[in-house]
């Protein structure tokens, strides 16, 4: 393999990781052993060089292909368009995005549930990740990036609700993007991944370890069928719940971000009808 033929690049909390297990059920599709390689984040591990990165994906495959979401969190980690492009100029790139108050709210709650955001969800916009959470919400903005440097056509923008209502009909289109057969038949498009319930109940302390070279090891080599047992032999029973979110927050990110969504829906052509902006 010289290069991934194709990366999801985000958006995170939108389904990137139930897409990654869809498309891995293709005979023709290989993936990284992890899922979120973040190689091209300077910051992580685009120091390891390009041999590291050939390794985290199995031969035989005839296209491969990983899914870091990483990759559209600009303000966080800038210059991953640039150097993806320097590396692979044809790849194939999915962008899969949800409501983008609904996936600020995800993000902040996921981060909470791992004990790493402000609790109160007044202040979350004052901090520094609540500002992060926001651009990574600006889907149009984090789109432009690319575009400075990858045609359109090069590009499948596909919607979380289309993924989690018609499964079958969006996981076709992304096969026929990346010209596999749309024809095969996938299992398992009923199952979603990385929901938020499956990761309640988890310790905290697996969520600053999982960020560890030697846990990325270790699910990279293990079975998912082991590795998700194993989890659910750490879950424990939520501690307290999650915290709520009032009107007066999601009217401000409406306003905050609904010029951007209406960028985004002039340049897709897309409608997202069941978006809340």
């Amino acid at each position: 393999m010289m290069a991934p033929d194709f990366i999801i690049i985000g958006a995170m909390k939108c389904g990137t990781t139930s897409l990654y297990r869809y498309l891995g059920a293709h005979p023709d599709i290989g993936l990284s052993r992890e899922k979120e390689t973040d190689f091209f984040l300077a910051k992580q591990n685009f120091a390891q060089g390009l041999d590291w990165y050939r390794a985290q994906f199995a031969s035989g495959a005839r296209i491969n292909g990983e899914a870091s979401p990483n990759y559209t969190k600009h303000t966080e980690f800038p210059g991953v368009p640039e150097r993806i492009f320097d590396t692979a100029p044809g790849v194939r790139l999915i962008y899969i995005v949800r409501d983008p108050v609904d996936r600020f709210l995800s993000q902040y709650h996921h981060h909470a549930i791992a004990g790493e955001a402000n609790p109160d969800p007044r202040h979350v916009l004052s901090t520094r990740a609540g500002r992060n959470y926001l651009e990574c919400s600006r889907y149009f903005k984090q789109l432009s990036r690319y575009l400075d440097f990858f045609p359109r056509d090069q590009i499948f923008v596909a919607s979380f609700d289309e993924l989690r209502e018609r499964p079958h009909s969006l996981v076709r289109q992304v096969f026929d993007f990346l010209e596999v057969d749309s024809a095969v038949a996938v299992d398992g498009l009923d199952r979603a991944h990385n929901q938020r319930s499956s990761l309640q109940g988890l310790p905290q302390w697996y969520f600053r370890a999982r960020r560890s070279p030697l846990l990325k090891a270790i699910k990279g080599r293990l079975p998912q069928p082991l590795y998700e047992a194993m989890l659910n032999r750490l879950r424990r029973a939520p501690q307290g719940e999650l915290p709520r979110i009032d009107e007066d927050l999601r009217a401000e990110l409406k306003n905050l971000l609904k010029d951007d969504a209406m960028r985004f829906r002039d340049f897709t052509g897309m409608p997202f009808a069941n978006w809340s902006l």
